[in-house]
């Protein structure tokens, strides 16, 4: 089953009209295939001006996503954006690391669901700490990448992926009852140009200025959209697997969870996976 497509492809006229970037895709390429965006994203940090540089591909052959999983789709169904942000700071370390990481994990996917919600007329829920749920199946993900490229200046890369166009023949058989699509999830044609270009709008908006969304309202929106509490999870961390129902959930601090056993666990966002 081949790909129906609101325009054959993505073009830099497109996800240009009708706004004036500020910092997110001042400047954008547009690729019909490379091996990963984030990959490509990371090695063009160095350059001039990389700041708010957006790059967009039709394909990707080695897409990843968190803990090292694939992300695969077919040529031309999804969204696959990576963006890259340059940030001069003085704190160096795990922790400062760390913070950044979750604080871009969490304003990104604000920024996505509100990208989806204004061009596609359905409202994502975020599944902790970086997945894109419609109707508890995944949509789309959120993956974060840095790098050092020069004394005090750390390059920090928002890889996006959201399926807008797929059929259910177009998804794995191991993933048909766990993934889905714009064009699955909603009534209406999935206008993929509008939801990228909305993307780059909603980033821009979210990450022009410092300390990058670290805000109460940026919190609140997050809540909002964030998937309730109580539901029944299971998760793996260093080769454990561990089963229960959430009890708190924070973007930056980890998922606590009320374990089957009734013990209560604390559980990292850079170390564990939702199952």
């Amino acid at each position: 089953m081949g790909i129906r497509q609101s325009h054959d492809l993505l073009t830099i006229e497109h996800l240009q009209a009708g706004w004036s970037p500020r910092r997110v895709g001042r400047r954008i390429i547009v690729l019909a295939e490379t091996e990963s965006t984030n990959t490509l994203a990371l090695a063009a940090a160095g350059e001039p001006d990389a700041d708010g540089l957006a790059i967009f591909a039709e394909a990707q052959t080695a897409g990843r996503g968190r803990l090292g999983a694939t992300w695969v789709s077919p040529r031309g169904a999804s969204i696959l954006c990576s963006v890259v942000l340059l940030e001069r700071t003085l704190e160096n370390g795990e922790a400062a690391s760390f913070k950044t990481s979750a604080w871009l994990t969490h304003v990104s996917a604000v920024a996505a669901c509100d990208a989806v919600r204004q061009a596609a007329a359905i409202t994502p829920a975020i599944k902790w700490p970086n997945d894109l749920r419609i109707g508890r199946k995944k949509v789309g993900g959120i993956l974060i990448e840095s790098r050092s490229v020069e004394s005090g200046t750390r390059a920090w890369v928002v890889g996006i992926g959201i399926n807008c166009l797929q059929h259910a023949g177009h998804f794995p058989p191991e993933l048909r009852e766990t993934a889905t699509s714009l064009e699955l999830a909603t009534d209406q044609p999935a206008d993929r140009t509008a939801v990228a270009r909305e993307l780059l709008i909603t980033l821009d908006r979210r990450l022009s200025a410092e300390p990058w969304g670290q805000t109460e309202q940026a919190h609140r929106d997050w809540l909002m959209y964030a998937e309730p509490l109580g539901q029944q999870v299971r998760l793996r961390r260093e080769g454990r697997t561990y089963s229960g129902r959430t009890v708190e959930v924070d973007p930056i601090g980890g998922l606590i969870v009320r374990l089957d056993g009734g013990a209560q666990e604390w559980f990292d966002p850079m170390r564990t996976q939702l199952l």
